[in-house]
């Protein structure tokens, strides 16, 4: 879990100041760019829309279309987004890369078949959105459950300019193709939704082909990485519940006051959901700064320590490895403390002002700022649990990101029903209290780490009964019977020719 962002590294080691500029570039768009670019998506639909005219009713329909469509495929990828970093790591790790790109096919097909089927379902009770609406809208679910899981691998990739022109590439589409069919007298649903449909699907295909020059296309069958689904359950629960408990809050003060019908099932909170979309911004700086400050820092101590003792290093150079690895440690969580408190307090400040003139009230304004406190604890905690995954501490990150949603989903449906003053306090408590839990779990684990590395290892590697590590078997064997058969018979082929 440490990591395949390696080559993000390279970037920023001995490198002038516009070269790590370009470099920061790089990693904000790899590391929090699909976040950035939902909300912004969102943001600028909504203006289009009504520069063309759209009444009110159609600029709603369309922002909750969105919404679903990403919240929905975000959540629903995140089971699998951890397990999967997971497995390609370990993959890399083992110089196995032909089993990397099935396992993404894997794991899409795996997600995209019932979250489909369930999404589809959803839509279809909306009887007041149109058939080719709802098509589309489930077109993009379909292909954004792809994009996430794709971020995944894209870390691993060293062609960041391909990378950066699939992003500039779906934006680009989004707007122009919308400006166009909008301009064609299209309802700004269905035009603004084809262009974000075609948008996303060209980031889809460019990822995949980002990917495939990184990868071989890989033999095998594409649910191998099941096995690691029953060897690391507990990823697929970090992973959902860090994710979840991001926007637990957003669904819950759905069915708030503030909540209004659109179709169908179709709910949302506009005033609470807009300042909720600007406030998650905040936490951008957390993302790029931790994978920075981490891989190029922590990482290389970290490595120094685990190097010493698999590499027959003595008591004592390991004795210093380790001092040295947890000094880092504590400066890289403080500076990434202070940096997002920093960043906090001015986007707090500036923001206002740019939210006044898009027409934020004094209620949404509050609830911002409460949300960009919320957020800021939020990336803070969650690094704490990406950190406590470092070292392998896969209970203290589950109880870290279980304590978050639990915390986030009864704080909020506390303050729903109260005045808008307390509106975002819940899932603000929650992200103190996750940042606070996860310091000092993670400090603790540190603290006594040779103790987890030469005594929290079983003394004899005990073979557990693993359902899902026998039907990975199975299907691999299915699989190379396939190719096989596959094999022969083309081999007949050309003889025949």
């Amino acid at each position: 879990m440490a990591g395949i962002g390696f080559e993000l590294r390279k970037l920023f080691v001995g490198r002038g100041a516009i070269a790590k500029v370009r470099a920061y570039a790089y990693a904000s768009i790899i590391t929090a760019g699909t976040m950035v670019l939902a909300v912004m998506l969102m943001l600028g639909a909504q203006l289009l829309t009504r520069a063309f005219g759209a009444a009110d009713i159609q600029t709603e329909t369309l922002v909750v279309l969105m919404i679903y469509a990403m919240l929905g495929s975000l959540i629903l990828s995140s089971l699998l987004q951890m397990l999967l970093s997971r497995y390609v790591a370990d993959m890399m790790y083992q110089k196995s890369t032909g089993r990397v790109l099935p396992s993404l096919f894997g794991g899409a097909f795996l997600l995209m078949i019932p979250g489909g089927l369930l999404y589809g379902w959803f839509l279809w009770t909306a009887t007041d959105i149109t058939m080719l609406d709802k098509a589309l809208n489930l077109g993009l679910f379909i292909v954004l459950i792809m994009v996430w899981l794709q971020m995944a691998y894209i870390t691993a990739a060293k062609d960041y300019k391909r990378i950066l022109l699939g992003f500039a590439g779906g934006v680009l589409t989004v707007f122009l193709l919308g400006s166009l069919l909008l301009y064609l007298d299209m309802s700004p649903v269905t035009g603004m939704m084809l262009a974000l449909f075609c948008g996303y699907g060209i980031m889809m295909v460019t990822f995949n082909g980002v990917l495939l020059t990184i990868f071989p296309a890989g033999k095998g069958s594409i649910f191998a990485f099941i096995e690691w689904i029953g060897k690391y359950p507990d990823l697929v629960f970090i992973g959902f519940f860090a994710m979840t408990g991001a926007f637990v809050h957003l669904i819950v003060m759905w069915f708030s006051p503030l909540g209004t019908v659109i179709a169908g099932h179709f709910v949302y909170a506009p005033l609470h959901d807009s300042a909720a979309f600007f406030a998650y911004l905040v936490a951008v700086p957390t993302s790029v700064n931790f994978v920075v400050s981490v891989e190029v820092n922590f990482y290389q101590k970290y490595k120094r320590y685990f190097s010493a003792i698999t590499g027959g290093g003595t008591l004592s150079e390991i004795g210093l490895a380790r001092e040295n690895m947890k000094k880092v440690l504590t400066q890289e969580i403080f500076r990434l403390t202070q940096i997002q408190v920093f960043v906090m307090v001015l986007f707090s400040v500036l923001m206002r002002y740019a939210l006044e003139s898009l027409g934020f009230t004094r209620d949404m304004i509050g609830m911002f700022q409460v949300m960009a406190v919320g957020y800021s604890a939020y990336a803070v905690g969650n690094s704490m649990a990406l950190l406590q995954l470092y070292f392998n501490d896969r209970k203290g990150a589950l109880m870290t990101c279980m304590l978050y949603f639990f915390l986030n989903l009864a704080g909020t449906l506390w303050t729903m029903n109260r005045d808008p003053l307390y509106y975002g306090l819940g899932m603000t408590l929650a992200g103190i209290v996750m940042y606070g839990f996860g310091l000092i779990r993670l400090l603790t684990y540190v603290r006594s780490i040779d103790y987890h590395v030469f005594c929290g290892q079983p003394v004899l590697a005990v073979q557990k009964p693993n359902l899902m590590k026998t039907l990975a078997t199975r299907l691999n064997r299915r699989a190379s019977s396939l190719e096989k058969s596959l094999l022969r018979y083309s081999g007949k082929g050309d003889m025949q020719a």
